[in-house]
């Protein structure tokens, strides 16, 4: 029968009378074993963590998701999970405010949560939480918060304040990478776990990163949860193997960086005579949810120009206009027409705006200003156009 005995830093099996050789009795040699074991760090019982989650939007719920799902796993290393987030946030009136959805999920698990700073005095009159019976916490989670964290806040983390980014850093630094990255057509996306820098927005060491294939025709939200996911699940491996995560992270290189920054109001409008329904398309996939793709309608016979709206956009196929009869009594094709010109598409009751390179932008409703939304059959018909009476939108 084999047995065990200890030479150095090792303890070996042996057939023979090892016990007598050594002085070692099977217990003792039970406790060497265990003692080796438990001072291996794959032995070891972890600490247990406190972590303090900053976030507010829809992007950041996933990931305060997984981690009350680790917290409440058996075994977890995850003790507590309090949580940073805007207070509520008038929506057009006082009677309908609304929380962020942060807010709303850390309520829902009954999770202590601390106001955000204020837009009107800043993160340098903010204060770093305290709470009866915490010592502090191990880590700062920071999910598109919104603020950036100073060196005095980030080195309140007994281990560290770590950041989740939707993209390949150093590649789309800022706060509109998902919007660029379908504008710009990527092939392929991902997400970053990066320590937090306390002196630049999106500089810190990569802790994690993968690679995701970008999917056909994103839109904000679709590519939105599909980094979400990915980054809630890079999270979790993070909290739970820091040290080792650590130990392996890299710098960012500096000569890799690009920049990402914000797609204002005055971008989403449409220069006629210069885009692509492609390029329309895809502006009103990346950021139509915040501002509409837009434009200026020039109105007749008064010659008024009026904004205008542009909702649920789409690519014309050249199959669905072989017919002019779709388009009622005309006689010259859209493709012919300047660009900027305007049709009503009877078989998709949608309308049809001719683009600088001779592509069509199908338009399934549009909303003047201070006005509702009106598809477009209801605009057609309210406005008294005619089929097929074709609108010069005003070139801008």
């Amino acid at each position: 029968m084999a047995h065990a005995y200890s030479h150095g830093n090792c303890i070996h099996l042996d057939n023979g009378n090892t016990s007598m050789r050594t002085g070692l009795t099977p217990w003792s040699i039970r406790q060497q074993l265990d003692a080796r074991y438990n001072n291996h760090p794959q032995g070891q019982q972890k600490e247990k963590i406190k972590v303090l989650f900053f976030g507010s939007d829809s992007f950041s719920v996933p990931h305060l998701e997984a981690l009350i799902t680790e917290r409440d796993r058996p075994g977890s290393i995850i003790e507590r999970v309090d949580v940073v987030s805007p207070k509520e946030r008038p929506n057009r009136t006082k009677n309908n405010a609304e929380e962020s959805p942060v807010t709303v999920l850390a309520k829902k698990h009954n999770l202590t949560t601390f106001p955000a700073p204020e837009r009107r005095t800043g993160i340098e009159a903010w204060k770093f939480p305290k709470l009866d019976g915490v010592d502090g916490w191990d880590f700062g989670v920071v999910v598109s918060f919104g603020w950036f964290l100073p060196n005095d806040i980030i080195s309140q983390f007994k281990k560290a304040g770590v950041n989740v980014h939707p993209s390949l850093l150093p590649k789309y630094r800022g706060s509109a990478p998902l919007q660029r990255s379908i504008m710009n057509q990527d092939k392929t996306t991902g997400v970053t776990i990066q320590l937090l820098d306390p002196n630049e927005f999106d500089a810190g060491k990569i802790l994690r990163q993968e690679e995701v294939t970008m999917p056909h025709r994103p839109t904000y939200h679709s590519l939105e949860g599909l980094l979400a996911k990915k980054g809630a699940e890079l999270l979790v491996d993070v909290i739970n193997n820091y040290d080792e995560r650590r130990q392996a992270a890299k710098s960012q290189d500096p000569k890799m960086v690009t920049k990402a920054p914000k797609i204002s109001r005055e971008a989403s409008v449409v220069n006629w005579n210069v885009w692509s329904a492609e390029r329309a398309e895809r502006l009103h996939r990346a950021n139509g949810f915040r501002y509409p793709v837009a434009s200026k309608w020039l109105t007749q016979p008064s010659g008024k120009v009026l904004p205008v709206s542009l909702f649920d956009l789409h690519l014309v196929d050249g199959a669905d206009i072989s017919d002019l009869s779709v388009y009622g009594s005309v006689d010259t094709h859209p493709k012919d027409c300047p660009p900027g010109t305007l049709f009503f598409h009877r078989p998709s009751e949608s309308l049809h705006i001719t683009c600088a390179d001779g592509s069509l932008l199908g338009v399934g409703a549009v909303q003047f200003e201070g006005k509702k939304r009106l598809t477009a059959k209801d605009f057609v018909n309210g406005y008294k156009i005619t089929s097929g009476y074709f609108l010069r939108v005003h070139h801008v």
